[in-house]
């Protein structure tokens, strides 16, 4: 049997119209999702999950857990616990915080409820953001997995995690082309802008060493400008 532990319920919604998810219950939406994609039973679920949990859930243990999502007693899942699923259902962690349908029903918007969220929650698709991260973030990843790849060795690797280093060699190279191609546009703006500044202080030059019936060179810095004389 799991173990038995404080749990945090969910607020309350106060309004009809959401249907606001704390993440525990994003986990057991993708829990009991993850049992339908392998057209499992939930017998068949608790005994490919009892090697990764080191205990045999009950099917009533098991079916708890995929009621949390709408069950008046929230499960608090924990790593160890989300770890064991990836591996008996053979699929990534981020599985279970992949955000479940925007629509509960027509009109019923899915929020995420946090600590932090305004008094509907915040819009589900932000798990999007944590599971992928942004930009750099997905940069940051490819340079960690690469290291952590890299230091493992070649001859460790399991064939996804090969492809794993090779796209986050690919995702470094990428942003590396990227800097240097923004760098390289930089610097033609960077002289084109000089040019139009010089060419405009030898016309300024000219112009005052005209007023003042003097050579140009007396003032300093370039006497002419490229097609003027």
């Amino acid at each position: 049997m799991p173990r038995k532990r404080a749990q945090k319920q969910p607020r309350e919604p106060k309004f009809v119209g959401y249907l606001p998810l704390t993440p525990n219950q994003v986990v057991a939406w993708n829990l009991a999702q993850a049992g339908a994609w392998r057209g499992w039973t939930q017998a068949r679920a608790t005994e490919a999950l009892e090697p990764y949990l080191g205990v045999r859930w009950s099917t009533a243990s098991f079916s708890a857990a995929e009621r949390s999502v709408t069950g008046k007693v929230v499960r608090n899942f924990t790593a160890d616990e989300i770890v064991a699923f990836a591996r008996a259902f053979e699929v990534p962690v981020t599985w279970f915080f992949l955000p479940p349908p925007a629509w509960a029903e027509p009109g019923v918007p899915t929020t995420l409820d946090t600590p932090d969220a305004e008094r509907w929650g915040q819009g589900v698709a932000l798990l999007v953001d944590l599971v992928f991260g942004d930009t750099g973030q997905q940069a940051e990843l490819a340079v960690r997995l690469d290291g952590f790849l890299q230091d493992l060795g070649p001859g460790r690797l399991t064939e996804a995690q090969d492809k794993v280093r090779a796209y986050a060699r690919h995702r470094i190279a990428a942003l590396a082309r990227d800097a240097f191609r923004d760098s390289e546009a930089l610097q033609t703006r960077l002289r084109s802008l000089a040019n139009q500044l010089e060419d405009r202080e030898v016309q300024a030059k000219m112009a005052v060493a005209a007023e003042l019936d003097i050579d140009v060179g007396e003032l300093g810095g370039p006497a002419t400008s490229e097609g003027s004389s």
